[in-house]
């Protein structure tokens, strides 16, 4: 296995002298590119501090979604067993298709070249039905063909936010008549039902009662979730046994 992880997109060899690592603390933008924003590498630990966690997320979004890991990212001293490499791309192809997934094939493809059998890495893509209603059900196939599992909120992101606040199906979110602008409605209409607004980064310190609002309120046609729906509770599933002592060392 080797003992450094990286991406750079196009040339998987360069050296480790070469690429630049995002500063500590900062947050990514809407609108910063996948080269200029998103480079990052893991440096493998001593033996005995090995993560036993290695979780890649790629996501169509680039701003709620990695703040949401961000506590985790930044803390690993406190986060031992869990490493996290959040890759976010939000431009499209010609045709609307998302270039996130093609990232995600390319860079999967590349980190199973030096994966450890014993303890495999985990891939996730984290998409809204918002943007990608139409490719979703080919970007699934394409998941399930390159070992990631696909991760989708209905409408928004937005909507695993909420439920980390709140148990009730959104009562009180009146539905546009045009669906395309649900998402837009919906980020307005969740951060006034929360006093303060959503708090992104600190949604992880109730992640339990996330993934529980998250599951009683999970429906899904043809494996695609319905309005209100999110499957991010899957993602949190897997990961809280690495997270949750963490977690409660920082509540104290």
């Amino acid at each position: 296995m080797k003992s450094d992880r990286y991406y750079k997109k196009g040339n998987p060899e360069k050296e480790l002298s070469d690429v630049v690592a995002s500063p500590k603390g900062s947050v990514t933008t809407e609108g910063d590119t996948l080269m200029s924003a998103q480079v990052s590498r893991y440096t493998k630990p001593e033996a005995s501090q090995m993560p036993r966690a290695f979780f890649v997320i790629y996501s169509g979004g680039t701003q709620r979604e990695k703040d949401y890991f961000h506590l985790i990212d930044r803390n690993p001293n406190v986060f031992p067993s869990i490493k996290i490499d959040f890759i976010a791309e939000s431009n499209f192809d010609e045709g609307g298709k998302p270039t996130i997934m093609q990232v995600a094939i390319d860079k999967t493809e590349e980190y199973k070249d030096s994966a450890n059998e014993e303890n495999p890495d985990i891939y996730f893509l984290l998409t809204d039905v918002d943007h990608f209603e139409n490719f979703l059900l080919e970007m699934k196939q394409d998941c399930d063909a390159n070992d990631i599992e696909l991760i989708i909120s209905n409408s928004c992101f937005e909507v695993w936010l909420y439920y980390a606040e709140k148990a009730d199906r959104c009562i009180g979110f009146e539905i546009p008549s045009n669906k395309l602008e649900i998402s837009s409605r919906f980020k307005t209409w969740a951060n006034t039902q929360v006093k303060g607004g959503l708090k992104t980064t600190k949604a992880i310190f109730k992640i339990e009662q996330n993934i529980k609002n998250a599951k009683c309120n999970y429906t899904e046609s043809n494996g695609i979730p319905t309005l209100f729906s999110t499957q991010m509770f899957r993602l949190a599933e897997k990961m809280l046994p690495y997270v949750k002592d963490g977690l409660e060392i920082l509540k104290k």
